[in-house]
């Protein structure tokens, strides 16, 4: 199982400017005390349009951090580290919570039910993160029931359209199990996506058999590890269209700050505008299309994979 910070070579080739969004972002930190106390803090951190006018709603995105994505001790660093990705997945036209709890030995809760109990709780490694993907799902109950008071932010929430699931490392082995059907169903889940995902096998087989919407998976060749994890849950999924991404260079910390790839927002967020709002236009044509802006064409890739059915490779 692969570390948060895991020893990948710091690949260097340079990024595209990921262009932001239409919205200027802000974020909040809530104290969230139903939130998982491993990390001993239990914060959330909340990103959003902060321009946004009057009547404007935005769909959720629920994202999992990594290993030490929780933090060490009372002090939390997850809206640094992941800032940046944070701020320009919202710019898009998202409200993004990411809890900021579990760490390095998962959480405390091994159970987290009822939260856990629509996927069961697979036999995942190590010991501590099976029921980490209970975090995920608690954080789009809470939003939605954040919308249902006067908090400003989360009266933006459009709460009909469904929510977007998304981790990385440890938390994309968190969305692989969040993406179970019984899930996706309960929390009304339309879409995932996987940022460099820790191993989605276990004793029963390989997690993706259990995906049940649209998936899009992100690697890249300084994280060869943990980009063909990503590929085996990417291909056990049965759902379509999904769509997988190995570009060249970058590590594993292609999310954060510290090797930040800014097209993997830009990509992400596409992939939710699809299947969120139904996008036919400029989203999905950075998805679909083949212009040089185009996800398999915006930078040099070692396999990029658009599959519909039929599969296409391009």
């Amino acid at each position: 199982m692969k570390f948060f910070a895991a020893a990948c070579a710091l690949a260097g080739v340079s990024a595209l400017p990921g262009p932001d969004g239409p919205y200027k972002t802000a974020s909040k930190i809530y104290k969230v005390p139903q939130l998982d106390a491993a990390g001993n803090h239990q914060k959330m951190d909340v990103f959003y349009p902060a321009n946004a006018t009057a009547g404007e709603k935005f769909p959720l995105i629920s994202y999992s951090h990594g290993m030490l994505g929780g933090g060490m001790g009372p002090i939390g660093y997850q809206s640094i580290a992941y800032g940046q990705l944070f701020s320009q997945l919202a710019s898009h036209g998202f409200i993004l919570a990411a809890p900021e709890d579990c760490n390095t030995n998962g959480c405390g809760d091994h159970v987290n039910a009822p939260y856990t109990d629509c996927a069961g709780l697979p036999p995942v490694a190590p010991t501590g993160w099976a029921s980490y993907y209970g975090e995920q799902l608690k954080t789009i109950e809470w939003a939605r029931n954040q919308s249902a008071t006067d908090d400003p932010i989360f009266a933006m929430l459009d709460v009909d359209v469904g929510a977007a699931i998304a981790g990385h490392s440890m938390g994309g082995q968190a969305t692989s199990l969040s993406s179970h059907f019984a899930c996706t169903e309960k929390y009304n889940i339309k879409v995932a996506a996987l940022h460099h995902s820790a191993n989605g096998a276990t004793s029963i087989g390989n997690l993706g058999v259990n995906v049940s919407v649209p998936l899009a998976g992100f690697g890249s060749t300084g994280d060869a590890s943990c980009t063909q994890e990503t590929k085996d849950i990417f291909e056990a999924s049965t759902v379509y269209p999904k769509v997988f991404r190995n570009q060249v260079g970058f590590s594993h910390l292609e999310p954060l700050f510290l090797n930040y790839n800014p097209p993997l927002a830009t990509m992400t967020a596409a992939w939710f505008k699809i299947h969120l709002k139904g996008d036919k236009g400029e989203y999905y044509d950075l998805i679909y299309g083949n212009s040089s802006s185009s996800l398999c064409k915006y930078a040099q890739m070692e396999e990029c994979l658009v599959e519909q059915k039929p599969s296409i490779l391009v």
